[in-house]
């Protein structure tokens, strides 16, 4: 059964940068690669809300498939992996969930990678020879992306043409270039946006919020006073961004998963706002 649509207008975010601290690994990671299917091959690094060994404690989990923005220099990686600025984030939504979390790690993500690496958690929960089998809820499916891969997911929320029923979609800072049937989405679609992104300034994706108005699609347009095009999703820079999470996007996007992909209404009175 599909979670309670919720529109709102725009809000101001207002908290603190959070930083990732060291401490014991609760969470393991695998790359998965693969043949092409489309334009890129299969490349997916998978976050795991259980230590390997002992292995998963519960399930099914939720999965969130991750598209990250334009890695223009590869900066962490060779062979497309650009996804390693943005792991602290990944990490925390795994283990707040938990989720299993699947983040497409092309240099530039489109829609057809998201599905992609979502396609192959999706059957790993059916092969008896993985260690998935039977731990993922196909019902309960998020995307997420920052900047281009934010467009990614928004063009991927309608789950076609694989035939996906996804539950929600949060893009941060969505860049298209072109929206092509934006409002066509499964489920609510949480925009996420800074007054002083110059990038992609909010104006820019209105067509965006406006197209799932009209589909009766559900949502929240959230805009960060003072925020920038990185300043949350990627940190303060190219050298920092593996120490920070989220930031100010943080306990916002956490809020919103639990409610839409755990059934949680208490989290979801946070965004019941006129």
């Amino acid at each position: 059964m599909r979670t309670a649509k919720l529109v709102t207008s725009f809000f101001l975010l207002t908290a603190g940068l959070f930083l990732i601290g060291a401490g014991p690994a609760k969470y393991s990671k695998e790359t998965v690669t693969g043949p092409a299917q489309g334009n890129h091959e299969l490349n997916c690094t998978v976050i795991r809300p259980w230590v390997s060994p002992p292995g998963p404690k519960q399930g099914p989990y939720p999965v969130i498939v991750w598209a990250n923005g334009w890695c223009y220099n590869d900066v962490y990686g060779d062979s497309g992996e650009c996804s390693g600025g943005y792991e602290p984030g990944l990490i925390e939504w795994a283990l707040d969930g938990p989720y299993i979390v699947v983040a497409a790690n092309q240099w530039s993500v489109q829609e057809s990678d998201v599905l992609q690496c979502l396609q192959w958690i999706i059957d790993q929960n059916t092969d008896a020879n993985s260690e998935y089998e039977g731990l993922v809820n196909t019902e309960k499916i998020g995307l997420s992306g920052h900047s281009q891969g934010g467009g990614a997911v928004i063009k991927a929320g309608d789950g076609e043409p694989n035939g996906f029923d996804i539950t929600t979609v949060i893009a941060m800072n969505p860049y298209g270039p072109a929206w092509v049937n934006p409002g066509n989405q499964d489920g609510p679609l949480m925009l996420l946006g800074g007054t002083d992104d110059t990038t992609t300034p909010p104006d820019s994706y209105e067509a965006v919020w406006e197209a799932v108005q009209e589909n009766d699609q559900g949502g929240i347009n959230a805009v960060l006073n003072g925020g920038t095009h990185n300043s949350e999703a990627w940190g303060p820079s190219d050298e920092d961004a593996k120490d920070y999470d989220f930031g100010r996007y943080q306990i916002v996007t956490e809020w919103w998963w639990d409610f839409h992909l755990n059934d949680n209404a208490r989290s979801g009175r946070t965004y019941n706002r006129d």
